[in-house]
């Protein structure tokens, strides 16, 4: 792998710049390079990952100037933001995709958070490279049954944009222990500051500014968040994590085999771990539920998304204080049956594949389940 100077030095000849303005990304460029040395990557695997640190260094190297030129951006706040998150698996994806519907929202997409600059000028959308490359891309996406993918619907914001600061836990790699533990009591503060900068240069050509944000990981992180946010709301989604911690095993196994020799990994080894690693995430945003105030938080059981999704999101913006439009009902009702469970296939899986089983799962997450009735 790539060296953290090595990795620099590329950043900075790709961008002709060198102020990465600051570096509370160091410790997090040297335990990820140092993480991915581990891995039994295959050639593929070891690109990919050398591209996503040298590109999201780049990034902050053009994020910096171009924030440094242009000092009025700040001047134009993030509304909100109304975060999406919960455990993955459970609904996030079509909970933010129905309420990205919604023309009031501002949304991320994946091409934008790759390249935010130059900011995107909704006029231009339709034929901007970026979105005309990811458009491209996602045609030739196959796996829809496991995960949905619309170049323009909304995007993990932390998967982009926490390797600002080199706080991605990469989750299509099978990271190693020493790394997941260091993400998990990892400082997120400087990671905020810098995903509001990006937010603020997105919507600076393109509003509008009331924020629609999605990604599980941030249940490990939600006080750091609404410290940085603290107008925003929380819609939390919710599914038996038994189903969840299959789920997610199943996913991760699939992108660890496109970029690993998986003659080294365990498949068994999957399950545990995930759960251990989301246990956790899910203590921490109940924690911090008690320390932010309820009253943030809305709650969406996936299964009733699934047999209700209009009805459930009547109360969900009624709980965000927000009037849900007759468009915006009939919206929603279209894409629900437009994607029903089986509508674009069947993602299988068992617990025990991934050595874990559904009852010892439930009994993990014994208090959650109860609260939210799972």
């Amino acid at each position: 792998m790539l060296t953290p100077d090595q990795a620099m030095e590329r950043a900075i000849a790709a961008t002709g710049l060198t102020d990465f303005g600051g570096d509370d990304f160091a410790e997090g460029l040297e335990r990820a390079l140092a993480a991915f040395a581990a891995l039994p990557l295959n050639q593929a695997g070891r690109a990919g990952a050398e591209a996503a640190i040298v590109g999201s260094l780049a990034s902050r190297l053009r994020i910096e100037d171009h924030w440094k030129r242009h000092p009025e951006l700040a001047e134009v706040p993030v509304q909100g933001p109304v975060l999406v998150t919960g455990l993955p698996r459970t609904g996030t994806t079509a909970t933010v995709a129905m309420m990205a519907l919604d023309p009031r929202f501002r949304f991320l997409r994946g091409w934008e958070a790759v390249q935010p600059l130059p900011p995107p000028v909704l006029a231009e959308e339709a034929t901007d490279a970026r979105a005309v490359a990811a458009r491209a891309a996602a045609a030739s996406y196959a796996n829809q049954a496991m995960h949905l993918s619309d170049p323009d619907g909304p995007e993990e914001d932390l998967v982009f944009l926490a390797g600002l600061t080199m706080r991605a836990y990469h989750g299509a790699f099978p990271m190693p222990d020493s790394f997941v533990d260091w993400w998990i009591g990892s400082d997120f503060t400087a990671t905020y500051r810098w995903h509001r900068k990006v937010l603020q240069i997105l919507h600076s050509r393109r509003p509008p500014h009331l924020w629609l944000l999605k990604a599980p990981p941030h249940i490990f992180r939600l006080e750091e968040f609404v410290a940085e946010y603290p107008d925003a709301r929380i819609v939390m989604t919710h599914r038996d994590p038994a189903s969840v911690i299959a789920s997610d095993s199943s996913l991760r196994y699939h992108l660890s085999s496109e970029r690993c020799d998986m003659a080294g990994l365990d498949k068994r080894s999957y399950g545990p771990k995930l759960l251990h690693f989301w246990k956790q995430g899910m203590d921490r945003a109940m924690a911090a539920r008690q320390r932010i105030g309820e009253e943030r938080f809305v709650d969406l059981r996936n299964a009733d998304v699934v047999a209700d999704p209009v009805g459930s999101f009547e109360k969900a913006y009624a709980g965000l204080g927000m009037e849900i439009t007759p468009e915006l009902r009939a919206a929603i009702a279209d894409y629900g049956r437009r994607n029903a469970r089986g509508a674009h296939g069947e993602h299988r899986y068992t617990a025990e594949e991934y050595g874990l089983t559904r009852e010892g799962i439930r009994e993990a997450f014994r208090d959650y389940v109860e609260r939210f009735d799972l």
